[in-house]
């Protein structure tokens, strides 16, 4: 059986840790057992938490990041439906962040960040749209691939 873990995709607002999310479970839900949505969010993102059951495993998927409220009754409610994996978004620093820490007593947890590219100057502008795409479709099928992997280990 896995370790019970926690993937943050952490970083900054607006940088795709939503969609690369989203991403994640669109192919984790292709080779699922079964299905339980917890929670769907009515806003354009369609953020979600959701267990997936892949070979016997329960894994959680909250693509709600900060500063959202609902973030620690999702969290919860991942724990509650006793999964074992649990992938989220959350900001570098923060309460969130904070609250993630606190579960290392019973979840590991690996930190970890979608696209990243900046432009130098002006510092507000962010690199091309399909880049962050690229990038974000790459570290969905890999945190996706690791999460398999470590279902059927």
């Amino acid at each position: 059986m896995v370790d019970k873990t926690i993937i943050a995709n952490y970083g900054d607002s607006n940088l795709g840790k939503t969609e690369s999310i989203l991403l994640v479970y669109e192919r984790l839900a292709k080779i699922a057992d079964c299905e339980t949505i917890l929670q769907k969010q009515s806003h354009p993102n369609g953020d979600i938490c959701v267990v997936l059951s892949i070979n016997g495993i329960n894994v959680g998927i909250s693509s709600l990041g900060d500063p959202h409220y609902p973030h620690k009754k999702w969290r919860n409610d991942l724990i509650a439906h006793n999964c074992h994996i649990i992938l989220t978004a959350c900001h570098y620093s923060g309460v969130t962040r904070d609250a993630i820490k606190k579960l290392s007593a019973t979840y590991r947890i690996f930190w970890t960040s979608n696209a990243r590219i900046y432009q130098e100057f002006p510092a507000t502008v962010k690199g091309p749209k399909s880049i962050f795409t690229r990038f974000n479709e790459q570290w969905a099928e890999e945190i996706a691939n690791l999460i398999e992997c470590w279902c059927y280990a």
